[in-house]
């Protein structure tokens, strides 16, 4: 299992060029498809992760790891999450650093020009997820999570957007329940 662990957040990592939104993105699909979400609470590790302070991607692959395997579980699916990124700067910066300043800069561009697709097909279905997700738990909770996102995007602090978000999902929840 170990091996299958690092493997699995070795390849999540390589797709990972959006960072740790995208990472989310593409291990929660990868964990589903091998059928690990029995054996772990993804979307409470998720949450947890997007609260402690560090890097999402090594934080979530330490939680998630850990819930499968144990602390070996964590480590090594912390090194399988890392070593990506650590393999291609270390191999592609001296490429880089021989070109000539216009060759590197255009090379750069492109690159993630490139990889702007790709992660914004990520983002896209990933929030398409929450939203299902929120829709699903009933109108209430779906009216507080758009309500959270439209303050969040007005640029309201996070915090004031989710108690409001979640003052009016407590206050709809209690008229409902007394209707």
């Amino acid at each position: 299992m170990i091996k299958d662990i690092f493997l699995l957040f070795f390849k999540a990592s390589l797709w990972a060029l959006g960072g740790g939104f995208v990472f989310i993105g593409v291990i929660d699909a990868e964990i589903k498809k091998k059928s690990w979400d029995s054996l772990c609470d993804i979307d409470s590790l998720i949450a947890i992760t997007t609260s402690l302070p560090g890097p999402i991607i090594t934080n979530l692959s330490y939680l998630i790891g850990k819930k499968l395997a144990g602390i070996t579980g964590g480590l090594a699916a912390v090194t399988g999450s890392i070593l990506p990124p650590f393999i291609i700067i270390y191999f592609l910066a001296p490429l880089l650093l021989n070109l000539n300043q216009e060759a590197t800069r255009l090379f750069i561009e492109s690159f993630f020009y490139g990889g702007l697709v790709g992660v914004a097909v990520f983002v896209f279905l990933t929030a398409l997820r929450w939203i299902k997700e929120a829709f699903e738990y009933g109108f209430v909770s779906f009216a507080s999570f758009i309500l959270m996102t439209i303050l969040m995007l007005a640029k309201v602090h996070p915090l004031i957007a989710l108690f409001v978000g979640f003052s009016m999902n407590m206050l709809l929840a209690r008229k409902n329940k007394d209707a």
